[in-house]
């Protein structure tokens, strides 16, 4: 694990919590220990389906602010509800790490 997800996992588990995340998991080269300077930082998470459209939106795109200030980099947040494409699931899911 990249050492920018080590140093802010408390942190980073608290913003799931905090924005009704209730599962969630990091991939991408943060996980594989091959992360750049320049690179993102890669996250599935999960919602409650009962969670309305809107409180859906606005947890969406303000875990994902605090995420980037958090980090001070640029995150890509999936979620799972939207991933539909076979091998990007597959590859997520050969490196994926639990973090919620």
């Amino acid at each position: 694990m990249d050492t920018l997800l080590q140093n802010n996992l408390p942190q980073i588990r608290e913003l799931f919590l905090q924005y009704g995340v209730e599962a969630a998991y990091a991939f991408g080269s943060a996980v594989k220990g091959t992360r750049k300077a320049d690179s993102d930082v890669d996250f599935v998470i999960r919602f409650p389906e009962k969670m309305d459209f809107v409180t859906y939106s606005d947890n969406y795109f303000s875990l994902l602010y605090a995420l980037q200030s958090l980090l001070k980099t640029e995150v890509d947040l999936v979620t799972e509800k939207t991933l539909k494409n076979p091998y990007l699931i597959q590859s997520i899911n050969a490196n994926k790490l639990t973090l919620l």
